[in-house]
């Protein structure tokens, strides 16, 4: 039975990486493409392991028939992988929200919890079980083998000379494990997810756990019960491998996608490498949207005008136009009113494109046929960047924004300073920057304020003159000289009236209460006195939060409360106490009995938590640097753990050499420390190179994904060292392999939920790093007290 039992071993990991990452991918199209649900499901997926692994483990050395149950978990497994892709796509339905509504913080936590529980908890126990299962040579003839299962006594506990054995057997357990998830994660992300939607891949891994499973009941023909589940198992994978290859998963995935959406009615749903595209139809409108995001409906002329006309109107004779996102939904239309010379329009996703040819009506996508109009499948951070970098640069009489509220790190990027000082080096001396955000007509609550404040300072640190039009949606304006932009109706009547633009909306009598006095100064007065908002940077996406923060008001109070209270001081406040309490606990328990062990044990959860917060980080920096997240999340996954695995296959191998494996355990709590301080400087140095095309593909598609494998290395070396420390007085593997899997899981949740809730948004990702590299420093002193004892 060793191969079965290897292969299920492998299999466990392949599993979890695998739909991880198609879970990631579901639910992040229902909460709107937002980072934030990275880290929840992230944690939500940690939490749950820790349970499985932490609190089942501790069952695992008592379980007698340990291959069954391992097996039968594996046949439970398969029916929840596929169940889940359900409950995600009824996430709606069950949160009782209408499609491209936008889910709060509270109820997408809530969510996630709920959805990845079942999963997680047996992706544990199984961990725990494995490292029970998993081949083991006898170190003496006494010893008694356990049908196969390894040398073990007849209570399933390892003879106090087998300490060795069992740390070693727990860090091959650990890196087979991990290989298989570097395997899954791979399959995954470069080739599955391309070719196949996420039901049909959740089919597979279901199908390979059945698999596993009757591989694994073959040695067992004793029982009834035992003959009657492997005949179920074999039953199932008949079942699954026929659906594959007829219609009937065809038309069950289609139902499950129209459920997802209900009651529009999709027309359309496609998996780019940049997103998840939907296109629906309800009666004579068409919607598109993307990541579960509501991106443009059509036909909406008023939107439409009043994005195009409030920024043309502010030039005399605009002839150089650049549009990033929304030609498609009628702003093309618009801007072709006025006698250009050229129209630069960016849509990254050429997708959108071809949807629109396949759905729209024909008149709708003329202007495609302009030879004015230039289409650029490009994305328009990296189009401004490269416009910058260059000699001449092209020098535009507008450029407006249709990519809606910052809701997430990809849009955020383009509401930065940076960004922002960009785009005003390809504006003429006279051009104009505009684009929208959600506000309200008459009244602003503080929230709002906040929010409309921080942009609206942002702007002003890169531009001379800026105003903003009141309205449901706020228009910002933003010209290189003072006295550019003109907020008066009249004026701008004039203009439409001489210019001979034709609109139905966008007329003298709506400008003369839309610009009125009243509103005006109203809404001058709420953006200009929030003097505490701060301004928005790439790498402190502080308007990324507070549109978090805007978005909570409308749900659970207590967590709108929190998110109000909290700041940079207080959290760097917290922190500090955080800190001080470890260093107390350690200078009081140090001659304790076992008060090495549980710091060893603290250790790896904070090397969990850091490890997550590494990953959290790395894929906001990569989504805020080059803003396709959606395609490079598996990769990113999968080659931490690359990392993981090397690690552990390198200490593993020196494990029975070792004599204690303290000193060594510190040495990697100061690489652990010193690692975070690094990740912001190898960030703004992609940043500020991303422009060449050489740099940019080496940032995307080599440093970025090396990073993790770095995080991971130091994490998979640390923690069967760990665990051979804590089995030099105990003999419990299947209970130790669970605590110490269960605590670095923890660990790794937690960090997950803090980093990319609170850290990142409120203090920016430099001081993320350096908060975190303090904590592994602070647990560093506190391993170092007992130094001495290991000597």
């Amino acid at each position: 039975m060793r191969r079965p039992v290897i292969f299920a071993t492998f299999l466990i990991g392949f599993t979890a990486m695998s739909a991880q990452i198609v879970l990631l991918r579901q639910l992040m199209v229902v909460f709107y493409g937002n980072e934030v649900s990275l880290g929840l499901t992230l944690g939500a997926w940690l939490f749950w392991g820790a349970m499985g692994s932490w609190l089942l483990g501790r069952f695992a050395d008592k379980i007698i028939n340990r291959q069954f149950i391992f097996a039968a978990l594996q046949v439970a497994l398969a029916f929840i992988l596929v169940g889940a892709i359900f409950i995600i796509r009824h996430a709606r339905t069950i949160l009782d929200v209408m499609p491209g509504e936008i889910i709060g913080f509270v109820p997408m936590a809530a969510f996630s919890f709920f959805t990845l529980s079942a999963v997680c908890i047996i992706l544990g126990f199984l961990f725990a079980l494995a490292c029970r299962l998993y081949p083991a040579l006898p170190k003496t003839r006494s010893c008694a083998r356990d049908k196969g299962e390894g040398n073990e006594k007849k209570g399933g506990v390892y003879p106090a000379s087998d300490n060795e054995t069992g740390a070693t057997r727990i860090g091959r357990v650990y890196i087979l494990e991990a290989l298989g998830a570097v395997c899954g994660g791979c399959l995954v992300s470069f080739y599955f997810i391309r070719y196949f939607d996420g039901f049909y891949i959740m089919l597979g891994l279901a199908l390979l756990n059945l698999f596993s499973a009757y591989l694994l009941q073959t040695g067992f023909n004793q029982l009834k019960l035992i003959r009657m589940v492997r005949t179920f198992t074999l039953a199932l994978i008949i079942i699954i491998f026929i659906s594959l290859f007829t219609q009937e998963a065809k038309l069950i995935n289609q139902a499950s996608i129209k459920k997802q959406w209900s009651p529009i009615a999709v027309l359309a749903a496609r998996d780019s490498i940049y997103n998840n595209l939907i296109v629906s139809k309800d009666e004579e409108q068409y919607s598109f949207f993307s990541n579960g995001l509501h991106m443009f409906s059509l036909p909406d002329e008023a939107g439409s005008e009043e994005a195009v006309h409030f920024a043309l109107l502010q030039t005399p004779s605009p002839k150089h136009v650049l549009l990033i996102g929304g030609g498609i939904g009628g702003l093309s239309e618009e801007i072709f009113k006025y006698p250009l010379s050229r129209l630069d329009y960016l849509e990254l996703d050429a997708e959108i494109i071809e949807l629109a040819k396949e759905f729209l009506p024909p008149e709708k996508l003329k202007f495609l046929e302009d030879r004015r109009l230039e289409v650029l499948h490009q994305d328009g951070r990296l189009f401004i960047k490269r416009i910058t970098k260059k000699e001449t640069p092209v020098l535009y009489d507008n450029i407006i924004l249709y990519l809606g509220d910052p809701y997430n790190a990809q849009i955020n990027r383009f509401y930065t300073l940076e960004f922002f000082q960009e785009v005003k080096r390809c504006l003429k001396r006279d051009g104009v920057l505009s684009f929208g955000l959600g506000s309200s007509e008459n009244f602003l609550n503080k929230e709002q304020q906040q929010f409309l404040s921080s942009i609206y300072r942002t702007l002003t640190m890169a531009f001379a003159d800026v105003k903003v039009i009141p309205g449901d949606t706020a228009y910002f304006l933003a010209g290189a000289k003072e006295g550019l932009i003109t907020r008066d109706y009249k004026e701008l009547s004039r203009r439409l009236r001489e210019g001979g633009i034709r609109t139905k909306f966008v007329r003298p009598e709506y400008l003369f209460s839309k610009l009125s006095s009243e509103r005006i100064a109203y809404l001058d007065g709420m953006i200009k006195a929030e003097e505490k908002a701060r301004p928005n940077r790439d790498f402190r996406p502080i308007s990324y939060y507070y549109d978090m923060v805007l978005w909570s008001t409308r749900f659970a109070r207590p967590w709108r409360k929190i998110f109000s209270w909290l700041n940079e001081r207080r959290l760097l406040v917290l922190f500090f106490l955080s800190y001080l309490w470890i260093l107390l606990s350690a200078f009081m328990r140090r001659k304790k009995r076992g008060a090495r062990e549980k710091f060893v044990l603290l250790a790896v959860s904070t090397t969990g938590l850091t490890e997550l917060s590494f990953q959290v980080v790395i894929l906001l920096a990569f989504q805020i640097i080059y803003g396709y997240l959606y395609y490079k999340l598996g990769i990113i996954l999968s080659f931490f753990m690359v990392g993981l695995v090397l690690g552990s296959w390198l200490i593993t191998k020196r494990l029975k050499a070792l004599k204690e494996g303290y000193g060594l355990f510190i040495k990697t709590q100061i690489a652990i420390s010193l690692y975070p301080i690094i990740l912001p400087l190898v960030f703004y140095g992609l940043n500020r190179s991303a422009a060449g095309s050489f740099s940019n593909w080496m940032g995307s598609n080599v440093i970025f994904p090396a990073l993790p494998v770095i995080s991971g290395f130091i994490g998979g070396f640390q923690f069967p060292l760990a665990n051979k420390i804590i089995l030099k007085d105990t003999n419990n593997i299947g209970r130790i392999s669970g605590l110490s899997y269960g605590m670095d899981l923890l660990g790794a949740c937690f960090g997950a939920l803090l980093v990319s809730a609170f850290l990142v948004p409120i203090l920016g990702i430099t001081k993320t790093c350096i908060i975190v590299a303090l904590l592994n420093a602070t647990i560093l002193i506190c391993l170092l007290r007992f130094y001495r004892e290991s000597e």
